[in-house]
């Protein structure tokens, strides 16, 4: 486990910013997608065509700009504390405490705020609500 531990409080303040972050990765996930296939498909009907390689190095290049831009949007969510664990829905993880136990606090694009946790080894499909704010650390 690395990042800070958030109250549930301490995350919500953080969500404008995080919100904002998640659109990008979503968007800028999508676009990587379609940049691959792009790309793939400028690759297969270039064949042995010289003529044909601008494109594909093109394509390859748009890639990796993509790419790039993908891999700072994570980093940025890292140093906020945070962790991205999907990227197709924009669903971010923070580090919180519940009973004693470090879990994940986790919020997803659309949702107002925080309300829900699981644990470090279940996903999102087991989170559960939030309990009372006196079984929370902070």
């Amino acid at each position: 486990m690395k990042g800070k531990i958030f109250t549930p409080d301490e995350a919500n303040r953080m969500l404008p910013l995080v919100s904002r972050i998640a659109d990008d990765i979503v968007e800028t996930y999508a676009k990587v997608n379609r940049a691959l296939q792009a790309f793939e498909a400028a690759k297969a009907s270039a064949g042995d065509d010289p003529t044909l390689e601008i494109e594909v190095r093109r394509a390859d290049e748009r890639v990796a700009e993509l790419l790039d831009r993908f891999q700072a949007l994570i980093v940025e969510v890292e140093a906020l504390g945070a962790t991205v664990k999907d990227y197709e829905s924009g669903g971010i993880d923070f580090y919180g405490e519940v009973d004693g136990e470090i879990v994940y606090l986790c919020w997803r694009r659309g949702d107002d705020s925080i309300n829900y946790w699981h644990r470090l080894e279940d996903g999102y499909s087991k989170r559960q609500p939030l309990p009372e704010p006196s079984t929370m650390a902070g």
